[in-house]
């Protein structure tokens, strides 16, 4: 992880006008269980991605073909295939259009952070310790716990000045749905939809790696 996150923010980000697009769905029910599915949407700088990735280096910043970022993604397929309680893996990659996905079924939302547990092991980074997530069936209570960690802006800082420039439109969404309406909820940047089961999370990637903003939230359903 820490070996490509460096490239992940160049091919990620390479126009003014457009950076990239990193949208996380959850759908899940009352009970626990559910699908999530996260896409990163580089297409509209699809020209130069294409340009990057003939290069072995940018800015001392290794980039890896698409050989090796094929293999990556189907680690972590493997990775998430034998986690208990995650099923119906899928992933794709669009060379093409540059877009990239990876969804799964999740029994219980025990199972996500046994998910980030197992990557964690694999790549050797600690996802867990800055995101999970908790369910009371309950109370029908949803919560995201979300600690912001330095390490994303100290991979950020080795890039030349005006290139950080470039993450200025650069977006993360989040979109969390369930089969019951929704009572409340705590993000104050957070919208909750007009027919009261979803809730929609927007944020600037440079303000989740400055710490300016956060992804804690508390889901309160109707019961």
């Amino acid at each position: 992880m820490k070996k490509y996150l460096g490239a992940l923010l160049i091919l990620g980000c390479l126009t003014l006008s457009s950076c990239f697009d990193f949208v996380e769905q959850i759908d899940m029910t009352h009970r626990g269980a559910g699908t999530i599915k996260a896409t990163l949407n580089v297409s509209k700088s699809r020209t130069k991605v294409a340009s990057l990735l003939k290069m072995k280096q940018f800015n001392g910043i290794e980039i890896p073909s698409e050989t090796t970022i094929k293999q990556e993604m189907q680690q972590v397929v493997r990775t998430l295939k034998a986690t208990p309680g995650i099923s119906n893996v899928h992933y794709s990659l669009d060379f093409n259009n540059y877009i990239a996905t990876l969804s799964c079924h999740f029994d219980n939302v025990q199972a996500l952070n046994d998910f980030s547990k197992a990557l964690s092991a694999q790549f050797k980074t600690q996802i867990t310790s800055y995101n999970s997530y908790r369910y009371d069936a309950t109370s029908q209570t949803f919560n995201r716990s979300y600690t912001y960690t330095p390490h994303l802006a100290k991979e950020f800082s080795k890039i030349p000045n005006d290139d950080k420039n470039l993450f200025a439109d650069a977006y993360y969404t989040n979109i969390i749905r369930f089969d019951k309406n929704i009572q409340s909820q705590s993000h104050k940047n957070a919208k909750i939809s007009a027919n009261k089961q979803a809730v929609f999370l927007k944020v600037k990637a440079l303000d989740l790696i400055n710490g300016s903003t956060h992804l804690t939230n508390t889901i309160t359903l109707v019961k």
